[in-house]
């Protein structure tokens, strides 16, 4: 049996960065660049005024009140015809091009429009002023984002300002899902006496988008080896293999055996966690392959440490472990168990200050309790307790900024000192 820090780095020594694939920037968001972007055109393409005002001389203007002639109006998306000359000025709108001459704008508050086409300036304007000059921001062919970059909405933003209509992003990796267990029946179905509902096949296919790799259900396969054999040979054609459940030490466990039949390397198969001791990982060929423990708060938990890092890392991200957080424990917690324990916790923050308080919990097949949850409390094997005010470790999961959790959140720096599971250090 591994601790969890061996785990993930196996898992992450496996894995390299996936091939580059192009997708339209309408389907980029979330995902990385596989490529540098360099922008074709130069930003602004113009001298361009930052107000609606009037464009000017500035020299015109350096005793005020003065009365200018209004020569023209150049109102955005048109290029200007008339030339400024001393004593004259144009209305021009919030980015329409600069006129000849002009080498300021003064803003329309600070103006006062008068009869037979004439305009009193009422404040001098320095040169240069509410202009943003051509190739400010950007130059034609300069290098505006780089390979390895999260695509945000913003960033889709840029990509369109420079003409990229499709992008190379990171292989979003197909990700097979296995569900196994003569008990599961599916969810439009009445279970028997014996039987339960499947619920990890969509647990996980959830948990497989949210990180945005494609999910590829595979339905639930039987304990039978034959079964169980066409299945999982189905699965190892796509990147990412997930089996859950038949990988722990029952008499029709027999997943393992399955893949030693297939020529999957077994990399480890006990992990020194609760819940999920009973996980194994291995590859063939450039398949990953993981062993999910079929109870479903196990399985979820495992997806979370092991499996989320794994398919960040062939997307290409640069943070692809979960974060530790110290926070304050509101209650009592008594952690029963020798193994690094991921409890289920609500976390908040409260005036700058980050709360958890473990869940009350009947194990790992209560997914009830667990899908009251957002994060998960981290407590060291060698810590038997957690007394109420004292500091835990927390794993902020996707919930909890979706929820009330976050509310409070400081924009104050030094708030969170975060380190990843594996205790390497991050900025």
């Amino acid at each position: 049996m591994i601790s969890v820090k061996q785990a993930i780095d196996i898992c992450l020594n496996q894995i390299s960065v996936s091939e580059p694939e192009t997708v339209s920037i309408l389907d980029a968001v979330g995902y990385v660049l596989a490529e540098d972007i360099n922008s074709n055109i130069a930003m602004p393409p113009f001298d361009k005024s930052t107000m609606d005002g009037y464009a000017l001389r500035a020299g015109d203007v350096v005793n005020t009140p003065a009365i200018l002639e209004v020569v023209g109006v150049i109102p955005a998306g048109s290029f200007p015809k008339c030339e400024i000359h001393a004593g004259q000025t144009a209305k021009i709108m919030t980015g329409a091009p600069l006129p000849r001459g002009a080498d300021a704008v003064q803003m329309v508050e600070k103006t006062e429009a008068l009869e037979n086409g004439k305009v009193r300036i009422l404040e001098p304007v320095a040169p240069g002023k509410n202009i943003s000059p051509k190739s400010e921001i950007l130059r034609v062919d300069e290098k505006v984002l780089g390979r390895g970059t999260y695509i945000s909405p913003a960033v889709v933003g840029v990509l369109a300002a420079v003409g990229k209509d499709r992008v190379q992003i990171y292989r979003r990796p197909w990700v097979a899902i296995l569900v196994t267990g003569d008990e599961l029946v599916e969810i439009d179905q009445k279970p028997r006496a014996g039987q339960i509902r499947n619920s990890n096949g969509y647990a996980l296919y959830h948990q497989v988008r949210n990180c945005g790799a494609l999910p590829k259900p595979l339905g639930i396969a039987p304990d039978q080896r034959d079964a169980l054999r066409s299945k999982i040979a189905d699965g190892l054609k796509c990147h990412v293999l997930l089996i859950s459940g038949g990988v722990s030490m029952g008499d029709l466990d027999f997943v393992e055996e399955v893949f030693t039949q297939l020529g999957v390397t077994v990399f480890f198969d006990a992990v020194n966690i609760k819940p999920g001791k009973p996980t194994v990982f291995g590859r063939k060929g450039d398949t990953l392959v993981f062993g999910l423990p079929g109870n479903p708060v196990s399985a979820s938990t495992i997806f979370e440490v092991l499996v989320k890092p794994a398919l960040r890392k062939m997307m290409g991200f640069a943070q692809v472990q979960s974060l530790l957080l110290s926070a304050v424990a509101t209650n009592d917690f008594d952690s029963k168990t020798r193994r690094e324990n991921y409890a289920p916790s609500w976390t908040r923050i409260e005036e700058n200050k980050i709360y958890t308080s473990v869940l009350p919990s009947k194990g790992s097949s209560d997914i009830v309790a667990f899908a009251k949850s957002n994060s998960f409390a981290v407590i060291p094997g060698e810590r038997q307790q957690v007394h109420r005010g004292e500091l835990v470790d927390v794993v902020l999961r996707d919930e909890f900024w979706m929820t009330n959790g976050s509310m409070g959140l400081s924009k104050k720096e030094g708030i969170f000192i975060a380190r990843s599971v594996s205790d390497e250090a991050i900025s």
